[in-house]
Formats: structure tokens, C-alpha cells, sequence
């Protein structure tokens, strides 16, 4: 086996396939560690790398410096504006690391033949955009119909997989960078947080408790939809 392959297993997109593709993927890729802030590419460049993130993650960011709007935030396991690298077509955004970490990297013309070639793989990309088409849909959808507490709580229950019960996880970047992820002000942001107390959300700097997803879920109906299912662990010695 490819030293590469257990990286690869580890990411979503490619969690599936089978042994042969891996094998493929793993002779063109390469692990890199990345600080906190790191630039991955800017609006406009074209991308000649294909990022998936083992640690840590990074922040989509559009419009000038200064002015930027968080567009999306992406974490382990998942693999960032796969689009772009499929067409070959310019970055729409610009991607900053959230946090130190390591990512898979894919250069994006060999990516693109595999592509052309191994079926499984093509069958898994298609997947995934549907996925993502799904999730632009759902964020369409809520800024236009939601208010400022429903959409955190819509984007709080996407950042979790725990379906029933109580949930705890840590917030993907700074709260000025959810507001603007969600459409918000900041001022408003810190108003919701206070809204959702009501349904049992707490928050200490960057982590939140829900005491029941359930009662959360109500607030807002159907969960948000996800990007990726969750690669599956292997077990055993």
C-alpha cells in the first residue's frame, strides 16, 4: 500500500473508493503542514491545486481587502471548491487558514485526467457537487426566509452530527466571520446568541453547548444540509 493511501481514506471525497483509485490518487499527492493565516489562493488565480484538509481547515473570503465576506468555512475531511479544480476556471474566492494544520495536496491538471479515466472517482466528484449545489440551494433559501437567530441556528446544527440530545462543538472561526457567513452584522450576531438561550444554547468564547438539537431543530425545520458524509473509521490493529 501507498503510504498516502491512509491520508487519502481519511478525506471524504475519497473515502470510498476503491483500492485501485487510491492508489492512483496517492502517487500524485502530497502532504503538507500549514500555519494558522496561510493564504491557499486568492480570487481570481487559477487553481492548480486540489486542497484537502487532514487537521484544520480554512475560511472562503470574497470582495477586497478590508471588505472581505465570509463565504464559507471548511474543515477535516473535506476538500475545498472541488469545482473550480474540475473546470479549470478562476477562483470566485479566496481560501485563509482557520487554524495550523495539514492538508492533502492534489495537483489539479493530473486530478482533472484521473477524472477522465477512473470511474469510481468521477461517480464520487459528481456526488459531491450535488451535495454542494444543495447546500448553496439551503443557504439561498435561508437568507431569504430566515431571520438572524433561525440562521444560527441553521449554521450551528450544520456543524454538528449529532441528530437527538445534547451537542458541543467549537465554532470554525471568529464570531465577526459567522456573522458575515450568515449574512448578518456583528451587533445582530451577539443579539441572536442571546435569542437562542431561549432553546437552550449556551457559548464561552469559541464553543458552544446545545442542550437538545431537538429543541433547537424545531426553531428552524429541516437540519441544514451537509457537504460530505463523514469518512468512515477503520478499526482493528
Amino acid at each position: 500500500m501507498h503510504p498516502r493511501v491512509p491520508f487519502l481514506k481519511q478525506i471524504a471525497l475519497f473515502a470510498e473508493l476503491p483500492g485501485e483509485s487510491l492508489e492512483r490518487i496517492a502517487e500524485f499527492a502530497g502532504l503538507q503542514r500549514f500555519a494558522d493565516r496561510t493564504i491557499f489562493f486568492r480570487e481570481g488565480e487559477e487553481p492548480d491545486i486540489v486542497y484537502s484538509f487532514i487537521e484544520g481547515g480554512a475560511v472562503l473570503l470574497g470582495g477586497v481587502d478590508g471588505q472581505e465576506a465570509v463565504i464559507e468555512f471548511f474543515g477535516p475531511s473535506e476538500t475545498v471548491l472541488l469545482a473550480a479544480a474540475i473546470l479549470g476556471l478562476p477562483y470566485l474566492v479566496s481560501a485563509q487558514a482557520t487554524s495550523d494544520g495539514r492538508a492533502l495536496l492534489l495537483p489539479a491538471s493530473k486530478f482533472r485526467q484521473l477524472i477522465d479515466i477512473d470511474n469510481a472517482l468521477a461517480a464520487e466528484c459528481a456526488r459531491a457537487l450535488a451535495r454542494h449545489w444543495r447546500l448553496l440551494v439551503g443557504q439561498i433559501k435561508e437568507i431569504k426566509t430566515h431571520g438572524a437567530a433561525q440562521r444560527l441556528a441553521h449554521f450551528l446544527l450544520g456543524q454538528t452530527d449529532v441528530e437527538h440530545g445534547e451537542a458541543t462543538l467549537v465554532l470554525p472561526g471568529l464570531k465577526k466571520e459567522i456573522a458575515t457567513r450568515i449574512g448578518i452584522r456583528p451587533a445582530t450576531l451577539s443579539r441572536a446568541i442571546k435569542k437562542l438561550r431561549e432553546y437552550g444554547v449556551e457559548t464561552s468564547a469559541d464553543c458552544v453547548r446545545i442542550a437538545s438539537v431537538d429543541r433547537l431543530a424545531a426553531l428552524v425545520g429541516p437540519r441544514a444540509p451537509k457537504r460530505h458524509a463523514s469518512p468512515k473509521k477503520e478499526t482493528g490493529a
